[in-house]
């Protein structure tokens, strides 16, 4: 049976689609409310026992990280800078062209959607959609179909082992995806599994904290598994050398780290 190709279509309703941040709000959440809880409690405490409102010393750094995740949501946000658009416009630019493209981890589908309505194509979608993301299959289908693009496919599955052939693709993108597999020891494992479903001079584009030792030790081990995948590395640039990112995207815990690699398949 052929595929329905994606095509742009009249919008249903006034009803838009949801885009989360990268940022998890139930963490902002927590954050926030273990920090002024203990506010709470230590000014309450303290009108019987003064000393106790050195509780409110503990709350600071609770209430530091509620600040820099919300503040981080906000500049990834339309109104702080859009800087989740701007990232994503570098994938997009990195793999213009035509065959069949895939988004590893797709989330909300906002990436694999935008591609979608610049040209007619194949586009699939995977993710694993955990309980602690905001995301779903049935919200990417949603927001595609608010979009205005049909055809979409949007498959639930790990980054580590995708469930593809090797070469089915043409254009493989991934967006701050590959550190948070979970069910491989080794965080690379993404990298080789993205390569490998790709065709000869198909074309790759991923981003991820790659200067961040804790999940790859060093960039050059994890372009060196994309060149042992069969891949050629065009580039690999810091995003802080490419977009000015803004406080507190710049930090280490942030964004301070991303890198995007872009090539092809030998």
């Amino acid at each position: 049976m052929t595929q329905d190709k994606p095509r742009v279509i009249a919008q249903p309703s006034s009803e838009i689609p949801v885009y989360p941040a990268w940022i998890r709000s139930t963490r902002t959440v927590i954050f926030w409310l273990v920090g002024l809880g203990l506010v709470a409690a230590g000014m309450l405490l303290s009108m019987s026992w003064p000393p106790a409102l050195g509780v409110v010393l503990l709350a600071l750094p609770f209430l530091y990280i509620a600040v820099v995740l919300t503040l981080a949501s906000h500049r990834l946000g339309p109104r702080g800078g859009d800087f989740q658009r701007k990232i994503h416009q570098l994938l997009i630019d990195s793999v213009k062209g035509s065959g069949r493209l895939l988004d590893v981890g797709c989330g909300s589908g906002q990436l694999l959607i935008r591609l979608a309505r610049l040209a007619p194509g194949d586009y699939v979608g995977l993710d694993y959609w955990g309980s602690d993301w905001e995301y779903s299959k049935s919200q990417c289908e949603r927001n595609a179909e608010l979009e205005g693009v049909r055809g979409l496919r949007f498959v639930h599955g790990s980054a580590s082992r995708l469930p593809f052939s090797k070469g089915e693709f043409g254009r493989v993108v991934s967006c701050l995806t590959f550190h948070e597999v979970r069910d491989a020891p080794d965080k690379t494992a993404g990298l080789t599994e993205a390569v490998r479903v790709l065709e000869p001079r198909g074309r790759f584009a991923f981003v991820d904290l790659f200067d961040d030792r804790r999940f790859y030790g060093s960039r050059d081990r994890a372009l060196g598994v994309i060149v042992d995948a069969g891949g050629e590395i065009e580039s690999a640039r810091r995003l802080s050398e490419i977009l000015e990112l803004r406080f507190p995207l710049n930090m280490s815990k942030v964004l301070k780290h991303a890198v995007i690699v872009t090539g092809t398949r030998l």
